[in-house]
């Protein structure tokens, strides 16, 4: 296989700090040289950016593995310094305003879902929604749609699973759509289909994902 047959998936949060809406994306590149990079936006304009060279390009199946497990924990660090109160980020105040439109705003709530939900060893990449099967962001990608038409044909029923609760809420609880890969859950105030992939470890993804997002 070729090494573009092992590219490590890449992840992507949103956070509200403040008044202040950021979008933290993590991947992996192998050119010039083999690296991490987590890229920080502001209303869609680049504000700050974090490499992390790699000895060697990802060439199999467990460089793949070891490097995700990387990227995750750059993700991670990365958001937990941007959640902090008391930390001083002045490169979130870019001195040129960004033209394009704010992100969707997200709760603190939500974010800690998020967060939560990005440390599951295993999860691959999480997709979230409202309570009325609007998908937030861009972050679909043709490959996803095509592979899971279904979903999107039933989104109705799928969301109805949970019932609707007085205040534009819904039951929480976790349902498992493709085995050991794609998962829908409700949190309450929000939804979210997260794809995994299994490490070899035995991970009870339903129970993980409940504890994440049931508060």
């Amino acid at each position: 296989m070729a090494s573009s047959d092992f590219i490590p998936a890449g992840r992507t949060s949103r956070i509200v700090r403040g008044t202040i809406e950021v979008q933290i994306q993590t991947e992996y590149a192998c050119r010039p040289g083999p690296r991490l990079t987590t890229s920080l936006f502001k209303k869609g304009q680049l504000i700050h950016k974090i490499e992390q060279e790699l000895p060697a390009p990802v060439n199999s199946f467990e460089d793949k593995i070891r490097v995700e497990d990387l990227l995750r924990k750059q993700h991670m660090e990365v958001l937990k310094i941007i959640q902090d109160k008391k930390a001083s980020l002045q490169f979130m105040h870019p001195s040129t305003p960004p033209a394009n439109e704010p992100l969707p705003d997200v709760s603190p709530e939500t974010a800690d879902a998020l967060i939560s939900l990005e440390k599951i060893p295993g999860v691959e990449k999480i997709f979230q929604l409202d309570n009325e099967g609007n998908f937030s962001g861009g972050g679909l990608s043709d490959n996803f749609r095509r592979k899971y038409s279904a979903v999107f044909r039933n989104m109705s029923e799928i969301i109805n699973i949970f019932e609707q609760l007085p205040g534009s809420q819904r039951e929480q609880g976790v349902v498992e759509i493709e085995p050991d890969r794609l998962y829908f859950a409700s949190g309450g105030r929000e939804c979210f289909f997260i794809l995994v992939r299994p490490l070899g470890a035995v991970i009870n993804f339903e129970s993980e994902i409940k504890k994440a997002i049931v508060r």
